[in-house]
This record gives structure tokens, sequence and C-alpha cells, in this order.
């Protein structure tokens, strides 16, 4: 008896818990919306970096087509000083996309060690003459662009009041001057939760 009461007590339990998974599994459904109409939220997010990207590219691709015409530009990472998580790279990554896009060049001089390895084996002579990379073609950077994003927040009746900036600089490596620059500024409210128990 007692054997028949254990197996059905694990078969009733097996049954709970294999019926219970396959309802969070039905519940847990993905959905995508259009990163195009995103609205504002608390956090940093898509409708952020979408404004962002657009009158940073915008501002530095004309600056570029229209004014320095030429040389090549370099990118240092973004510093974030908000107390908000915000993932600089994928700005960065966004931003030098559209930048790409308007032909504007960039060099990322992360990668000369390995192009200097390369080359060096090239010179081995196991590197076939046609797809041997050539001596002196590294570009260097005339310009680099920073990055700092920047807030003050306020608490006031039961709201939080976050000003956040996005600026960016454009510097001259020959000159140390800044050339360009251009902000992107949000001002978000939110009411702060638990105020006011």
């Amino acid at each position: 008896m007692a054997k028949n009461v254990s197996f059905f007590y694990y078969l009733f339990l097996r049954i709970v818990i294999g019926t219970s998974f396959l309802f969070v599994n039905l519940c847990s459904t993905v959905s995508y919306q259009n990163p195009l109409k995103s609205e504002g939220t608390k956090q940093w997010g898509p409708l952020e970096i979408r404004e962002t990207v657009k009158l940073m590219s915008a501002s530095l691709g004309d600056y570029y087509q229209l004014e320095l015409k030429q040389g090549y530009f370099e990118w240092k990472s973004i510093q974030n000083s908000t107390s908000e998580h915000i993932d600089t790279k994928i700005l960065s990554n966004e931003i030098l996309t559209q930048l790409t896009k308007k032909k504007v060049p960039f060099v990322d001089t992360g990668e000369r060690e390995d192009s200097v390895k390369e080359i060096g084996f090239g010179k081995t002579g196991m590197v076939s003459p046609e797809t041997r990379l050539a001596i002196g073609k590294f570009k260097s950077p005339s310009h680099r662009i920073k990055g700092e994003i920047n807030e003050v927040v306020n608490f006031e009746r039961g709201k939080k009041i976050q000003y956040i900036t996005v600026t960016l600089f454009l510097i001259s490596l020959e000159t140390n001057q800044i050339v360009w620059s251009e902000q992107s500024n949000f001002l978000k409210t939110s009411r702060v939760e638990g105020y006011g128990f």
C-alpha cells in the first residue's frame, strides 16, 4: 500500500510540475516593436538612442562633407557619468554606422598590431604575391571623436526630474583643438515608486 501511495504521489508531482512548466512556456511570449516608434521610458532606452544617433550623425556628417572634407576619424569611447546603466557601445556603434554610410572615413588604430603581424608574415614568402599586404598603406587619424553622457537629477513631490545631456566632441589630433561639438538633451520626469506611503 505504501508503494502505491508513493507512486501516485510521484505521478501527481510530475503532472503538476509538467502542467506548470507548460503553462509558463505558453504564457511567456516575445513581441517585437518598431524601434523607430518607441516611446520614452523611465530608463535610458530606444527613444534616447534614436534621437541622439539622428542628431549626432547628421551634424557630424554635414560638418565632414561641407567643411572638413578630408582626414580620418578615430572613435574613443563615450563616458557615462550618469546614475543609469547606459550601454555606450550601442550608441557609439549606431552613430559610427550612420557616419560610415555617409562616407565619413574611420581608422581603428587598435587593429595595427595584428596588421603588422600579417604584413610581417607576408614578407616570409609564404603568402602569394597577389594577396600579400603592402607596406606603407596605414592611415593615421587626423581627428578623434569622444563623448560624455551627464545628468542632473532632482526629486520633487514624488517625481524624479532628470536632465540628461549627450555631448560629442571632434578633436584635431594635430592641434588638440575641438573643431566640432554637438549635444543631445533629454528632460525626463517620472513618478518615484513607493513615494508617499
